[in-house]
Formats: C-alpha cells, sequence, structure tokens
C-alpha cells in the first residue's frame, strides 16, 4: 500500500467542487474545514438573532445582515453563521461585499475548538472584524471579542450599534438562550 506523503492546499476555487451534501465547507490557510449540518437549538439560536438583527437593519437602513454568510479572502473563504457589512446590498457575490462590522458563530461541539482558536484568530487578527460574537449555548454566555481587549462573558444585556445609527441593537442573552 502507498500512502500519500502531501496534498495540495486546498483554495477558495475548491469548494465549488465539493458536494452540496448538508455539511458547510470553509478553507482557511490551505485547510479545508468541513462542519456538519447544525442541530435545532443552534440553528434556532442563529434564526433568533438573524430576525433581531434584520428589524435592527431596516431601522438603521445602513447595513445589510447575512447568515449563514461568506467571507472570502485570499485563498481562503470563512462562512460565519451570521455577518453583518456596511452599506445595503441585494444581490452581490460575497467576494463583492466590505469586511463585516460584526461576525457571529453560535457555538457547536464539534465547532466550539475552531470556532474559539483558528476562525477567531483570522477574524479578529487577520481581517480586522471589529466585534465576533461566539454564543456558547452551554454556558448561557456570549464572548464579545474586540481587537486588542479582552473578551468579555455578556450573560444579561447585549448592546450593539453600527456605525451612524442613531439606535442601539438590544440582545437579551438570557431569553435568546433560554431554550437552548
Amino acid at each position: 500500500m502507498v500512502m500519500a506523503v502531501a496534498t495540495r492546499p486546498w483554495t477558495r476555487a475548491d469548494l465549488a467542487r465539493l458536494p452540496d451534501d448538508g455539511n458547510r465547507y470553509e478553507v482557511l490557510d490551505g485547510r479545508l474545514l468541513v462542519t456538519p449540518q447544525a442541530a435545532y437549538g443552534h440553528q434556532r439560536v442563529a434564526k433568533d438573532l438573524l430576525f433581531s438583527l434584520e428589524a435592527y437593519a431596516r431601522a438603521a437602513g445602513s447595513i445589510t445582515v447575512a447568515g449563514p454568510g461568506a467571507i472570502p479572502f485570499g485563498d481562503s473563504e470563512l462562512q460565519p453563521d451570521l455577518m453583518v457589512v456596511p452599506g445595503v446590498y441585494r444581490d452581490q457575490d460575497w467576494i463583492e461585499l466590505p469586511r463585516p462590522l460584526l461576525v457571529i458563530e453560535v457555538l457547536s461541539p464539534s465547532t466550539r475548538r475552531r470556532d474559539f482558536g483558528i476562525k477567531l484568530g483570522a477574524y479578529r487578527d487577520r481581517l480586522g472584524i471589529p466585534e465576533v460574537w461566539l454564543v456558547d449555548r452551554d454556558a448561557r454566555v456570549i464572548h464579545r471579542c474586540r481587537p486588542g481587549q479582552d473578551v468579555v462573558l455578556v450573560q444579561e444585556r447585549l448592546e450593539w450599534s453600527a456605525p451612524g445609527a442613531e439606535s442601539l441593537l438590544v440582545v437579551d442573552v438570557r431569553e435568546l438562550l433560554a431554550r437552548a
């Protein structure tokens, strides 16, 4: 038996050749990241946040919400559960969108280590995304991550504002995660 000793790095272009099988495929620094279809609790939390963000986006008039989204950069592409980008868009390709203002990942047992590790590092350090929320359904908290700051654990009320918006988005963390 012959074993392969080296493989070529994965790229964003390779993603188009992967099957539409319910998995989420991402590429980061030449590595393929595969995430199985999310469980119901994960999807419910993501959906509830999406509805809150959409209502806020309509009121603000200056941002677009996508969930799940895609952030292509170089040969890499990450696909957060939710993201907010500046400006109002309808039918653009992912590559045409500006960098997100906010990225949200709902943690799952299969993605927790990756979301806290290489993905958070890419979002904050390489892409310069101003804010990342890691929603921890098990601990009933949201880890609020901003570049150059310590991670803040939010258990009750999370406030966020889009640049230039006149109002705040307020997330009742306890209510959001009560059924998780």
